[in-house]
């Protein structure tokens, strides 16, 4: 018995002293980022490139460097005005992520250091300054010195890889600092009143709110729907760029350690599932329609709807299934194209009233054969699947690859303009065969062929 209770104390000691697993050291991280305002992202990266996510070492002892930087945040209590339990901070991962974030934060304050743009906690690159005091404003961290070497560069280079935010190899861009110093000092001063813009402006993606839409961008091309396990869903699993979804609860992280960036529980129209939060985009109700009829007109609804090419109806609606008219494509059209006429250009059409709404539209579009050059233009008839192809193929002539093959449609004896329809085709703009060439298309489908004409993925 007195053996037992001899040795049962120290392994109770040796387990409390083991790290987490990833995913949860990381949602620890994330959460405290988000109570306080701070990027996820950032603390994130942060704490991976101060102890790789580790607040113990193998034998359960805190991890401590050779500075006195301590735990996981590696928090240095000689070097921090926020006052500290040193001995929590070795034990206590919790007490210890707290700390790190408000020491971040009373970086972020220090009222000597330059701003970055508007000074808003959301944009990732605002931090720089910050990250940079967090590790100590001395010459090692002096980026015009030590380029690749210095602390915030790091954190940054971090953020880009494991977040998953870049767009290039080199994603963040910083411009060059007046950094000053005192003769026999490495510590760094900074000229008064004297802040900074980048060239690039990056929102945090893991702040989002049960409720919140958003979108998809275009990076990669279609995204991967998961499942609860954020396995990849097999059927009905990628979603298209600019899909608008709305996010249903709080994130997942994963144990991946090259993998900072969590997964949204997300719905669209008929998606359900979780999509990584380094895809999604700040949205709101406009990308939002009553009747997309599913998610891939729901993007390109969404796509047309954000670049100011379409609009909906009062009620919320977008008509999705309702015929387009051909004076709504000369309206698309020059949404899109930005179309002008002459001043001294009169419509040659006698077949349009002056107080018809899109006259102007109808007038640039005839100017441009797009819809006619001198007859009739018809404004009110509805447009059909065969013109949509010739005003496509001719309105978007330099988007287009020019065919080196000729597809032979079901119903190929029916397409009076089989040129134009096999541009469209070969462009993967339609993937109909029959192509069905006298039928209505509709306000949705048309939107769709905007979509792969102009979206890049």
């Amino acid at each position: 018995m007195l053996i037992l209770l001899i040795v049962l104390p120290s392994v109770v000691l040796a387990n409390a002293n083991e790290n987490p697993s990833l995913d949860e050291i990381k949602k620890k991280i994330a959460d405290e980022a988000r109570e306080r305002g701070i990027p996820p992202e950032i603390l994130k990266a942060i704490a991976a490139t101060e102890s790789k996510y580790q607040q113990f070492n193998g034998d359960g002892s805190p991890t401590i460097s050779s500075d006195g930087g301590i735990g996981i945040m590696q928090v240095t209590p000689n070097n921090t005005n926020v006052s500290v339990d040193k001995e929590k901070l070795k034990k206590d991962i919790d007490y210890n992520i707290k700390t790190g974030a408000k020491v971040l934060l009373s970086k972020w304050n220090l009222n000597y250091l330059p701003k970055i743009n508007e000074h808003d906690k959301s944009v990732l690159e605002n931090w720089y300054f910050a990250i940079m005091a967090y590790n100590g404003l001395s010459e090692r961290n002096d980026p015009s010195i030590h380029s690749e070497e210095a602390y915030q560069e790091k954190v940054y280079e971090r953020i880009e890889n494991a977040s998953y935010l870049y767009l290039t190899e080199d994603y963040f861009s910083f411009p060059e600092f007046d950094i000053r110093y005192e003769e026999n000092d490495e510590r760094m001063f900074f000229p008064p009143n004297k802040d900074y813009e980048t060239s690039t402006l990056t929102s945090t993606r893991e702040m989002y709110e049960k409720g919140d839409i958003i979108y998809l961008d275009e990076r990669d091309g279609s995204i991967s729907l998961r499942d609860k396990n954020l396995a990849k869903k097999d059927k009905d699993g990628t979603l298209w760029p600019y899909t608008p979804l709305t996010v249903t609860g709080p994130p997942k992280e994963t144990a991946n350690f090259n993998n900072d960036f969590a997964y949204y529980p997300v719905k669209g129209v008929d998606a359900d599932g979780y999509t990584a939060a380094a895809y999604m985009n700040k949205g709101d109700e406009s990308l939002l329609f009553s009747d997309p009829v599913d998610d891939k007109r729901a993007a390109a609804l969404s796509f047309a709807s954000m670049n100011g090419y379409v609009k909906g109806y009062p009620d919320g609606s977008f008509g999705s299934q309702d015929s387009l008219k051909r004076e709504h494509v000369a309206v698309i059209l020059d949404n899109i194209l930005d179309l002008n006429a002459p001043s001294g250009y009169h419509m040659q059409a006698d077949d349009v009233k002056a107080n018809n709404l899109y006259y102007n539209e109808l007038k640039e579009a005839e100017y441009h054969k797009l819809l006619g050059g001198g007859g009739a233009l018809r404004p009110k008839e509805h447009f059909s699947r065969a013109q949509m192809a010739q005003v496509m193929s001719e309105a978007f002539v330099n988007k287009y690859e020019s065919p080196t093959r000729q597809h032979e449609f079901k119903d190929q004896w029916r397409i009076w303009n089989p040129k134009a329809v096999n541009t469209i085709y070969f462009n993967d703009v339609t993937i109909a065969d029959p192509f069905r060439p006298y039928e209505d298309i509709t306000r949705s489908q048309f939107a769709i062929f905007i979509y792969r004409t102009l979206v890049n993925y």
